[in-house]
């Protein structure tokens, strides 16, 4: 009988153990399926998650983007025809360090519409980080949009930091301007954290003063345009022009060659709208290491006669430019003797000097014919 029974609790120990085998194998499945729930409900919560914080970041986009435009659609000014005397546009970007930092090279901040100028739906677009086409480090881009059809001369301008003037005509939807228009960091006022940008509208052809959204439209009265007028006339006997720079050692790190800084817009000589160019570090012309570039920019038409040094920058002299309109030019190059080649002297020949501005017997001219330009009407 034991013999017999021996086997019997052999096999029932061997039927025990394979269940428990068993048991413990299907729960090892169960267990690796649970866990691969697990992992693919993981998965879809975090691809959920992903949409729903990248549909989130689409309606932020959105909204910035209607707002952008509901502020592009807001028109700064009179609607009235005393828009025609608004010749300079303010734009004031308030809370500017944050804006640095949120936009990348190639993104713009564009100003409300404004009229002036007896233009219609101006825009003012200003990349604080450049745009692509930006080759300087560190240097902003500014562009002047109009409606198609108008030819403007007009002048950008970045806190003091000025432009030499442009004249584009707009045949589409365009802007123009300057892709390296200057450093930024030196332009911001650290105290109101913001920048002012601007233009000033010199010329425009076309087939109280209101202030919103940081835009402030300047109106130039009928007065003050003859005044301008007037001053070409004034200064018509001022042979001199003094351009005081200050701070050019910081100037020299923050321009690299080929970047140039320029004057206030001047009257000499019967002149108008007269520019100084200066390059701390050089045009791309300049070949000698060390050396400064400096240019003097003149309308159209104005013919230039070289006499005695004129340019100079420092203790350093090149040759004299005196500046003439060709109606000058033409009229001293009629001659006046008697006969006019040759013969015997004319008897009744005047013995005052010459009526020639440039005539003087002073190696230097007179300090009442000096004009000073000075660098604190635009730069700090």
């Amino acid at each position: 009988l034991r013999a017999r029974a021996a086997p019997g609790r052999t096999r029932a120990r061997a039927r025990m153990v394979a269940d428990e085998a068993a048991l413990a194998a299907d729960l090892g499945q169960k267990v690796e399926k649970l866990q691969e729930a697990l992992r693919e409900q993981g998965e879809q919560h975090r691809a959920e998650i992903g949409k729903a914080t990248e549909d989130l970041r689409d309606l932020r986009k959105l909204v910035a983007d209607l707002e952008a435009q509901t502020a592009r659609n807001f028109v700064v000014g009179h609607g009235s025809g005393a828009d025609f005397f608004t010749r300079r546009v303010e734009w004031t970007i308030t809370g500017f360090s944050a804006k640095l930092r949120e936009k990348a090279k190639g993104e713009s901040l564009w100003s409300p519409k404004f009229r002036a100028a007896g233009l219609d739906g101006l825009h003012l677009e200003f990349f604080p980080q450049g745009r692509e086409k930006t080759v300087f480090d560190g240097f902003c881009s500014l562009f002047l949009w109009c409606p198609s059809g108008a030819k403007v001369r007009y002048r950008l301008w970045v806190g003091n930091f000025l432009r030499a003037p442009d004249e584009d005509e707009y045949t589409g939807r365009i802007g123009h301007g300057h892709s390296n228009f200057c450093p930024v960091a030196p332009e911001i006022n650290r105290e109101t954290d913001s920048i002012v940008v601007g233009v000033d509208l010199l010329e425009v052809r076309m087939q109280a003063d209101p202030t919103s959204g940081g835009v402030r439209l300047v109106s130039t009265s009928l007065e003050a345009l003859v005044a301008r007028e007037v001053q070409v006339v004034q200064n018509r006997s001022v042979e001199r022009v003094v351009w005081k720079i200050p701070r050019i050692s910081q100037h020299l790190k923050q321009l690299p060659k080929g970047a140039s800084m320029w004057s206030q817009l001047f009257t000499a000589a019967g002149i108008r709208e007269i520019l100084l160019e200066f390059y701390p570090n050089g045009s791309t012309n300049t070949t000698k290491e060390g050396f400064c570039a400096f240019y003097i920019r003149c309308p159209e038409g104005v013919s230039i006669i070289v006499s005695r040094p004129m340019l100079f920058f420092g203790n350093a002299m090149k040759s004299r430019m005196v500046v003439l309109p060709p109606k000058i030019v033409h009229k001293r190059s009629k001659p006046k003797a008697r006969p006019p080649c040759g013969g015997a002297p004319y008897s009744k020949a005047p013995m005052r000097k010459p009526n020639c501005f440039s005539a003087s017997s002073l190696e230097k001219p007179r300090t009442s014919k000096t004009f000073s330009c000075k660098s604190r009407l635009w730069i700090r």
